[in-house]
């Protein structure tokens, strides 16, 4: 068994970094953070870290089913489906520094009623609408969690759709089509930008305005 060793990962599929249009598929599973390992990764013959791999711990495939990352065509967790996700890619994200302003406002989908009261006046504020089966979510956080530790005029705050009927989805998500979903606030707690879908150009570009 071939094995290399890498440091805190945290699993992306870029093939779907144009969005996720839904929260399930037909005949296709969820992307879960199981495949997720922080620390000391050891990747082995199936280009996933060993110790997650179902393959090499069948006593893990109970666990995947449970929250449906699996794929039954190809008898392995949707999250380490090469087959389905050819472009599957393991992205290591930073360890955030004790200063990083991040907080989660919204865990399972309940309403949040007006972004305007929990924007951060003095920061940029960074709303990410996500949910644990969109992989191009974690995209954000990786790129999201570079700019904290770069920077102490950023807030990141989270909120899990989970999906498209909870409150939350309902009050903010009717004209939206695909996650992830951004809404950037400027230091002055005014909305700078939306951002449907994953756009780091754009996201990058809703920052710097709301630095001004």
């Amino acid at each position: 068994m071939h094995h290399t060793k890498r440091g805190i990962w945290i699993i992306a599929a870029s093939a779907l970094l144009a969005g996720c249009a839904t929260p399930s598929r037909p005949q296709m599973g969820v992307v879960s953070e199981l495949s997720r390992v922080e620390g000391p990764a050891e990747f082995c013959n199936h280009r996933v870290p060993e110790q997650v791999c179902t393959r090499h711990h069948p006593e893990l495939i109970a666990k995947f089913k449970a929250v449906n990352d699996w794929c039954g065509e190809h008898g392995v967790p949707e999250s380490q489906c090469f087959e389905c996700h050819p472009e599957l890619t393991f992205e290591p994200i930073p360890r955030l520094s004790e200063t990083a302003d991040v907080a989660t406002i919204a865990k399972a989908g309940e309403d949040v009623p007006d972004l305007d009261l929990v924007a951060v006046k003095g920061k940029v504020t960074v709303f990410d609408f996500y949910a644990d089966w969109c992989a191009a979510c974690r995209e954000v956080d990786l790129y999201v969690y570079k700019q904290l530790n770069a920077r102490s005029d950023l807030a990141l705050r989270k909120l899990n759709v989970v999906d498209w009927d909870t409150p939350l989805a309902k009050r903010y998500l009717a004209n939206v089509s695909s996650l992830p979903f951004v809404v950037v606030y400027g230091k002055n707690g005014r909305e700078v930008w939306r951002i449907q879908g994953l756009s780091l150009e754009k996201l990058d570009e809703a920052i710097l305005q709301g630095a001004r």
